[in-house]
């Protein structure tokens, strides 16, 4: 259960995107410095286990009667790493948020804006007199190419 202090200063932590950020980073080097921790343990506990034998063991017992501390270990240091790496994405997400948010006005001027311009009416230009209007461009369609289109022109009958 929280109380009211804690919830006030968390409340002020997330309201801030520089302490929300030293939070955080605080939290992820305390889980750094747990796994760097549990690993050490690991190792021990897998020398020490491995090393436990019993009168009438054989070989591989030791090894498997310690596998499952192992692997409950191993499962727990992963399981705080990926929490260390969400930590990390978090700050990375808020930071991100910030940004878009501080973006978004000029965003919406920006689209507000262009939604003005669709909507007013352009003034069409009034008529050109002949000497402003360029002449039409040829496209080469029509215009023979070589020698011999030359000759089939002057050979084909109109009708």
């Amino acid at each position: 259960m929280t109380t009211n202090e804690s919830r006030e200063s968390m409340r002020a932590v997330a309201r801030s995107p520089e302490a929300f950020a030293g939070y955080v980073g605080d939290i992820q080097s305390r889980l750094l410095g747990l796994v760097s921790t549990l690993s050490l343990l690991a190792q021990e506990t897998q020398i020490e286990l491995r090393g436990t034998h019993v009168e009438g063991d054989r070989p591989w017992d030791a090894r498997a009667r310690a596998w499952p501390t192992e692997r409950q270990l191993r499962n727990l240091i992963r399981s705080i790493e990926s929490a260390v790496a969400a930590a990390e994405k978090v700050n990375f997400r808020r930071r991100n948020h910030d940004e878009k948010v501080a973006a978004l006005p000029a965003q919406r001027a920006a689209k507000a804006l262009e939604k003005a311009s669709k909507r007013t009416p352009k003034t069409l230009p009034v008529n050109k007199t002949a000497e402003q209007v360029p002449p039409p461009m040829k496209t080469g369609y029509a215009d023979p190419r070589s020698i011999h289109d030359l000759r089939e022109l002057r050979d084909r009958k109109s009708a």
